[in-house]
């Protein structure tokens, strides 16, 4: 079964670049809607230099150092709201720590991202990377907010609230984004994947 969907011809949207095998291809392109009849066969076209780049996974590998900051911040001042006396000096400094480092952690997953994008499709413009850049902006600006929000001390209930809304706006784009990246490597990129020496 493994070799015959490795044997399996690749198809490529001329407009956008996506990727894809022939019994994956429908009426339209995943990626930017257009009619199935601008694919063509796909022919290796990456320079082993771009290839070189992309296997490095510097954006899959960036987009964990912000999700797990985002996490830990959540999760201490949760803690702290309920139960105030539980090592708030540990739980509040973990959230001040992560707060501060958030935004730096975005902007490089996000510089990842758009590094990652072009190497891929040669432009930024599909949709489905336009969606990313979007959410990912959002995220951007969100995460600017924590460090402002945390840096004198998070003395109050009302600090801590304001936080919590920065992060879930944070924590709702980054599941976005998750989902988004997902079907970019899972359903069009497959085969673009396995080519560039990937297992699929």
């Amino acid at each position: 079964m493994k070799k015959r969907k490795q044997d399996e011809r690749l198809f490529i949207c001329k407009p956008c670049g996506y990727v894809m095998r022939e019994s994956e291809l429908g009426d339209v392109c995943p990626a930017c809607g257009l009619p199935r009849k601008v694919f063509e066969q796909y022919k290796e076209r990456m320079s082993p230099g771009r290839s070189r780049i992309l296997q490095l996974d510097m954006h899959p590998i960036a987009v964990h150092f912000p999700q797990t900051l985002l996490v830990f911040l959540l999760q201490a001042l949760l803690i702290n709201i309920i139960f105030p006396n539980f090592y708030p000096e540990v739980l509040l400094g973990t959230a001040i720590f992560c707060a501060v480092v958030f935004p730096f952690a975005v902007f490089g997953a996000f510089l990842t991202g758009l590094v990652d994008g072009k190497l891929r499709f040669k432009s930024l413009k599909p949709p489905i990377l336009r969606k990313k850049i979007i959410y990912s902006v959002i995220l951007f600006a969100s995460s600017l907010f924590t460090p402002f929000i945390a840096w004198g001390g998070i003395l109050n209930l009302s600090d801590k609230l304001w936080l919590l809304v920065c992060g879930s706006i944070a924590l709702y784009c980054a599941i976005v984004l998750g989902h988004v990246g997902k079907r970019l490597m899972n359903i069009g990129m497959g085969g673009a994947v396995f080519i560039w020496g990937y297992k699929i």
